[in-house]
């Protein structure tokens, strides 16, 4: 996987007790927008970085008629998500 690490915009539910589940984004490639639906969460983890914690999920998708793995992360402090890795 390439580290990419650009910012997306999230559509995603909330499980009771606050688990977060991710359904699909966009993403902004050459001025124009893309949307990618999320067809199956691998892993999600927590990771803890100089103090700032991130949920960390590695799923897959079919792009471009390609089923790949990525990675995304959910920023807790700051409410962001972010393509980490493709």
């Amino acid at each position: 996987m390439k580290v990419v690490s650009k910012e997306i915009e999230m559509i995603a539910y909330f499980k009771n007790g606050g688990k977060i589940n991710p359904i699909k984004f966009r993403i902004e490639e050459d001025h124009k927008w893309k949307v990618i639906k999320i067809d199956r969460i691998i892993n999600m983890d927590l990771e803890k970085l100089c103090g700032n914690k991130m949920l960390v999920y590695t799923c897959s998708a079919v792009i471009d008629g390609t089923e790949k793995i990525f990675e995304i992360k959910y920023d807790i402090e700051k409410c962001r998500w972010v393509l980490f890795k493709i």
